[in-house]
């Protein structure tokens, strides 16, 4: 269910009509993917740069704003806040649309701001430009590492995507050369797999669709065209190209089992009984009521996602914190060592002057007496030496008991 260059350019004139002139009051960002306009009398824009649902539509959802406001958020809030909607463009056939603003910059100068939707699937984005074309920064920034044909930076002077060299635009064709370029068209190939194959701006439920109002089938290929299907074909190809040109819409949602399904801004008669097609007066109403359900099942999805995000880091961190007190908790183990050192010393300070580093001595808690080497702080009194010993044995101590309640807490 792609939203094609026409169903956007429907859109886009619902947009137009309704919002041209307004000013924009406040800025959201309900979530990562879209970006709302408040307007006058309650209206409301969305712009959506989702992989997933990217459109732009006048809704009546309320969507719940995050307490943060993410940086991309701040930064329209920044040049748009109070800017005036003047124009809303869609380049011929492409998934783009140009939302022109007038506002004022810092020093309170009329300036002009252009947001740019590219509402085409994995490469959807939303991109803010100054007034002279260049990008002030985007939804999501394409360098060189992503793509090493266009690349979407700051400061950079923004340019359309590359055009299909494939495809044509249907609007460009002239009158009478679809007929022509149909007589081209192997005869074992499906219909809609050509016309999906040479023109873009159409998605596969319009071309199918035009197939199925000639045929009588969605997967008729050439061959089983006759001479009056071919007529029809025709006929149909040029009511689409008028509905385009008139802005002459009709939006169409497609349910089956009670499930939304597909849309289009066109009647879809293809399903016949297998799926009921139900008419919107708008495509914002019929937007707002597709996504609806599937926005929700993608807010728990976050949710859930961020959920477990968060307990993976404080599982993460307490299992690192567990192991270096662990580590602490074995060297502790070994204190009774410094508790001996600090009696040797004791024991053997008249045999002691400052300055020793190394107090060689018989151990007299083992077994035959062997000769130690215990290691002395020369700047230290034995004295003082003992003392410390006694220090790191007490500290030792004492550590073990807080490490063996910290661990089990």
């Amino acid at each position: 269910m792609p939203m094609d260059a026409a169903t956007l350019g429907a859109a886009a004139q619902e947009v137009r009509k309704a919002l041209v002139g307004a000013r924009i009051d406040k800025i959201q960002q309900p979530t990562r993917d879209q970006i709302v306009m408040l307007l006058p009398r309650g209206q409301r824009l969305l712009l959506n740069a989702g992989a997933n649902q990217p459109r732009l539509q006048l809704t009546g959802l309320l969507r719940e704003n995050p307490a943060q406001p993410p940086m991309f958020c701040m930064l329209l809030r920044k040049h748009l806040t109070g800017a005036r909607l003047i124009e809303v463009t869609q380049p011929e056939m492409e998934r783009v649309v140009c939302l022109h603003l007038e506002g004022r910059d810092e020093l309170g100068e009329l300036c002009r701001r252009t947001l740019v939707l590219e509402a085409m699937g994995r490469q959807a984005n939303l991109i803010l430009l100054d007034d002279g074309g260049r990008i002030v920064d985007c939804m999501r920034r394409v360098d060189l590492d992503v793509s090493d044909r266009r690349q979407l930076l700051p400061g950079l002077f923004y340019r359309l995507p590359p055009a299909q060299a494939d495809k044509r635009s249907p609007l460009s064709l002239a009158e009478g050369e679809f007929a022509a370029l149909l007589s081209g068209v192997e005869e074992d190939e499906p219909l809609h797999r050509w016309l999906l194959r040479s023109f873009f701006g159409l998605s596969p439920l319009v071309c199918r669709e035009l197939v199925y109002r000639s045929c009588g089938s969605t997967d008729a290929p050439a061959a089983a065209l006759d001479e009056v299907q071919r007529s029809r074909l025709c006929a149909a190809w040029d009511d689409l190209l008028r509905r385009i040109r008139e802005e002459e819409y009709a939006p169409t949602m497609l349910v089956q089992q009670g499930k939304p399904m597909d849309y289009s801004c066109f009647p879809i008669a293809q399903y016949e009984g297998a799926a009921e097609a139900v008419s919107f007066g708008s495509m914002g109403e019929l937007l707002d009521a597709f996504y609806e359900t599937r926005e929700r099942a993608e807010r728990v999805r976050q949710l859930g996602h961020d959920l477990r995000q968060t307990a993976t880091a404080a599982r993460d961190r307490v299992r690192r914190k567990i192991a270096v007190q662990e580590k602490e908790y074995q060297t502790t183990q070994n204190r009774d060592a410094l508790r001996r050192a600090g009696d040797l010393i004791t024991a053997n300070l008249y045999r002691m002057e400052k300055g020793v580093s190394v107090l060689e001595a018989e151990d007299y808690y083992q077994e035959n007496m062997p000769v130690v080497q215990i290691a002395l702080d020369p700047l230290l009194t034995p004295q003082q030496n003992a003392a410390k010993y006694y220090k790191r044995y007490n500290k030792a101590k004492t550590a073990e008991k807080v490490l063996r309640e910290q661990i089990e807490k």
